[in-house]
């Protein structure tokens, strides 16, 4: 059987080079402070770096050599699920800046919403979800039977709306928290963790973005503009991605939380509606 070549376009070399190095960098970067800094619950963050990385680098070898399955298959599964990985990474840190900016009395549904304490495990949950229909739906998607590519194309939107689902009603209530924490009485008087806070919504933007970009793609099919033109592959995927990563080796999260292990830390005390509400009353008295 005759080889058959992998892209549907030419692929560019020296932007799969360029972005090789950039992922590669941020990757290294990203080793060093996880083990120096000893942030254990940045572990996804880790390995979602390194996915980028030696994903770029397959991506690298497999547009000198269009022809090679296992490179095209590699740096295709790696660099699609990456970002769904990241996302964990920043459910959990969302619910530790929570816990250390925000004063216990406050820490309550009525409040927040979802509470630290459901927070993670929820999101992280519907994350895994979606890290698994994802990986059937691109295993399917680079079969060599049209059907199969078709199933997989509708199995990878179902995965990619369920991230979007999740990740953006996480967006909201990180935008909302960030509002809602200007109120001096509600938040620490330590202001540093609402640059991490900052960084973190920056982040979380360009990921959506990211796969909401994706969702088109698929949803157009294996035919779509999208896919058959290389362009929009650098500047929705691999441009919006390399600094949802490079924001975090400024911005280290070790750098302004003080609890990096896995385990996240319980708030001292918390605050009921019903209190909220007479307190509420004795500030208008």
């Amino acid at each position: 059987m005759a080889p058959i070549k992998q892209y549907p376009y030419d692929p560019s070399r020296v932007a799969a080079v360029v972005f090789a190095a950039l992922y590669g960098i941020t990757a290294v970067v990203t080793t060093i402070q996880y083990f120096w800094w000893r942030c254990w619950y940045w572990l996804p963050m880790l390995v979602a770096s390194l996915m980028e990385a030696i994903g770029y680098i397959a991506r690298s070898y497999s547009a000198y050599h269009e022809y090679d399955e296992g490179s095209f298959d590699t740096q295709y599964l790696l660099v699609f699920l990456a970002p769904t990985v990241m996302a964990a990474a920043c459910y959990m840190t969302m619910g530790r800046i929570i816990l250390h900016a925000c004063h216990p009395r406050y820490i309550n549904k009525r409040t927040l919403w979802v509470t630290p304490r459901f927070m993670t495990p929820i999101f992280v949950t519907f994350d895994i979800l979606a890290i698994v229909v994802q990986l059937i739906g691109g295993i399917l998607s680079i079969s060599t039977t049209p059907s199969s590519v078709k199933l997989g194309y509708n199995i990878a939107k179902a995965g990619l709306v369920v991230q979007l689902v999740s990740f953006g009603l996480f967006i909201v209530l990180s935008m909302r928290f960030h509002f809602i924490s200007r109120n001096p009485t509600m938040v620490t008087s330590d202001p540093r963790w609402k640059r991490l806070l900052l960084c973190l919504n920056i982040a979380c933007l360009l990921i959506f973005a990211r796969s909401l970009y994706r969702l088109v793609e698929f949803s157009e099919g294996s035919d779509g503009y999208l896919n058959l033109h290389e362009w929009n592959y650098y500047v929705f995927e691999a441009a919006l991605i390399v600094p949802a990563v490079a924001i975090f080796n400024v911005c280290h999260p070790a750098r302004y939380l003080p609890n990096t292990s896995w385990r996240q830390a319980k708030p001292a005390q918390s605050i009921t509606s019903e209190e909220i509400d007479l307190e509420m009353e004795q500030r208008g008295s």
